[in-house]
């Protein structure tokens, strides 16, 4: 499952539990796409602490949207991930090399506040290419 946190509009912030299933993914992608039509860029902060996966329709998803938006990575400045050491940890830091135009930083769950932050600084209409 997943909430949607409070956050500056150019900043989607999603809090990640349990099983995250294709309506859950659905709804999140609704709402990063809301705010791609407001915003030039935006930054992600999700919380994964408490997240035991996705539901095998969720991996398809999420798969399908990668691949619809790899043009449009550019338009993602930033994104911190909340959790815990480990595998899910791994493999954030793994995808971030997939999308070079990221800045991507994983943030212990005791760091979600300078997490949030460091995900918000940054000019949301600024040009990719002269950002940050």
């Amino acid at each position: 499952m997943y909430d949607t946190l409070p956050s500056a509009d150019h900043v989607g912030a999603y809090r990640f539990t349990g099983t995250l299933t294709r309506e859950d993914y659905d709804r999140c992608i609704a709402d990063v796409e809301a705010r791609l039509q407001r915003h030039g860029r935006i930054g992600l902060y999700c919380e994964l602490d408490g997240f035991t996966g996705l539901t095998l329709p969720a991996l398809g998803r999420d798969l399908e949207y990668a691949v619809q938006n790899f043009g449009r990575y550019h338009r993602f400045a930033r994104a911190a991930i909340v959790t815990t050491p480990g595998f899910v940890a791994t493999m954030s830091s793994l995808a971030g090399r997939f999308m070079p135009s990221t800045q991507l930083r994983v943030f212990a769950p005791d760091e979600r506040v300078l997490a949030l932050e460091w995900a918000t600084q940054f000019d949301p209409e600024q040009d990719s290419a002269d950002a940050d």
